[in-house]
């Protein structure tokens, strides 16, 4: 207690995140970050030149800059945090991007691109980015771990809230930022970090990852130059966890830190990598009509009902039973699975806006209920804990009486379930290659995988 008394929580947490965690980084957490690293480019990839993006581009660089950071896939310089915004809405526009279920949300998108658009303005190396990302990785996950259910609960989206703060410990530890600076930073962020989940299934989602990694980049840069706030800003009365979530504890977090990097929550339990565009939920039911698809010999118009056994969260976050426009799919159950059943495997172009508008779809999206059982209620106290990581149990009956059923425990990509190098491999190739040769993918990777490679040269490789 008398340790608590002379260290405020804010300079505890700043102490572990920028002197105790570096120390304790690794080979193996730099290699987990790298994979992060390069899943995130394939999924800026798949996102490049869509209507979202190129709005971006015209809003921010109507009159580009001659030097600054680098926005993926575009020859185009950008003020540090504006190259920040684009590049994490392009890491996140096609749900494409990793996941992590402490975090309640998106590790990468809106940390990521604050990392490199710094690193790049400072002429870091490789290394030195994984080293923060690592950092801001921990944190963000931590964060959730403390913060949620309640937080998620509220209509907060755990990407945008937490990732904010990532993004700008991260960007401090770049900069170089004293402890009194950084608190300064984190005091600025707390009152930039936002984002509400009913703007799921439209621009603004992904939008969410660009503005947590700008504010992060922001924070750091504006608490560099002297810039004040609240230096303890989770301390006391009003702090980041009090208005956040009502479930917060002061003094958990205090027992937490002690914890963090011993693992490291990048190594265990790990991230989650997605295989197919949309968001984390539908993915088990997506694998349920795989593993069906490939048991039986399914014919559409054999199917007479369709349920779905999910936990109480689920009706919740996929507001859109019956979606309009692609970016609505993404976030939808029924159309997730109606888009499973008629592409036998959910890709890119099953989220056109003229995919998800299919007659066939309708007709599939009429025959499914989504249904909420009691053992997966919110009354569930484990249940209410981790909504997401629970099993979605799918049911097929056909018109002559066949009851098939599957259900996903843990889906394809998960820690438990994880995705095979070969469909990480996979899913790179196939974002990059509408857009750059087989020569230069290659030569992308390698430049992924060597900890020595400047940022800004790995940045300039990503021009199209």
């Amino acid at each position: 207690m008398l340790e608590k008394l002379n260290q405020k929580l804010t300079q505890k947490l700043i102490n572990t995140c920028l002197f105790e965690l570096p120390r304790k980084i690794s080979i193996p957490e730099k290699q987990a970050a790298a994979q992060c690293l390069i899943d995130s480019l394939a999924c800026a990839f798949s996102a490049y030149k869509e209507p979202a993006i190129e709005i971006l581009m015209g809003a921010y660089l109507e009159n580009p800059p001659t030097t600054g950071s680098s926005i993926m896939g575009y020859s185009q310089f950008a003020r540090t945090d504006d190259a920040a915004l684009i590049n994490g809405s392009m890491v996140s526009l096609q749900l494409f991007d990793d996941n992590q279920a402490q975090m309640r949300g998106h590790p990468s998108g809106p940390l990521l691109p604050g990392v490199l658009a710094v690193a790049e303005e400072v002429q870091a190396n490789l290394d030195q980015a994984l080293t923060a990302f690592v950092i801001g990785y921990e944190l963000e996950c931590r964060m959730g771990m403390l913060l949620n259910p309640a937080h998620y609960e509220l209509g907060w989206h755990a990407t945008a809230t937490q990732g904010t703060f990532a993004a700008t410990i991260a960007c401090a530890h770049l900069l170089n930022l004293s402890v009194t600076q950084t608190q300064h930073a984190l005091g600025i962020a707390a009152s930039m970090a936002s984002g509400l989940r009913r703007n799921f299934g439209t621009m603004t989602m992904s939008f969410h990852s660009g503005l947590a990694a700008s504010n992060g980049v922001k924070a750091a840069r504006l608490a560099k130059r002297g810039f004040t706030a609240d230096t303890q800003i989770f301390d006391g009365p009003m702090n980041v966890g009090h208005v956040f979530s009502k479930e917060w504890s002061d003094d958990a977090l205090w027992s937490d830190l002690d914890q963090w990097g011993e693992p490291f929550v990048i190594i265990r339990p790990g991230q989650t990598f997605k295989l197919y565009p949309c968001g984390r939920p539908p993915l088990f039911a997506i694998d349920c009509v795989v593993e069906l698809q490939k048991k039986h010999q399914l014919k559409l118009d054999d199917i007479k009902k369709i349920t779905c056994d999910v936990s109480y969260m689920y009706p919740r976050t996929l507001i859109h039973s019956r979606p309009t426009n692609g970016l609505q799919g993404k976030t939808s159950l029924e159309y997730c699975i109606a888009a499973a059943l008629l592409d036998q495997r959910p890709s890119l172009g099953s989220f056109s806006d003229e995919a998800v508008n299919r007659p066939e779809i309708a007709k599939l999206i009429d025959l499914i209920q989504v249904r909420v059982p009691p053992h997966l209620g919110e009354n569930v106290e484990a249940v209410r804990k981790a909504p997401f990581e629970q099993p979605v149990t799918l049911t097929i009956e056909t018109k002559n009486a066949e009851v098939l059923v599957e259900t996903t425990t843990f889906h394809k990509g998960s820690p438990e379930n994880p995705a095979q190098q070969s469909d990480l491999d996979q899913k790179f190739n196939d974002c990059l290659s509408p857009w750059v040769s087989q020569a230069r993918i290659s030569h992308i990777l390698a430049l992924c995988k060597n900890t020595s490679t400047p940022i800004k040269e790995l940045m300039r490789s990503l021009c199209i």
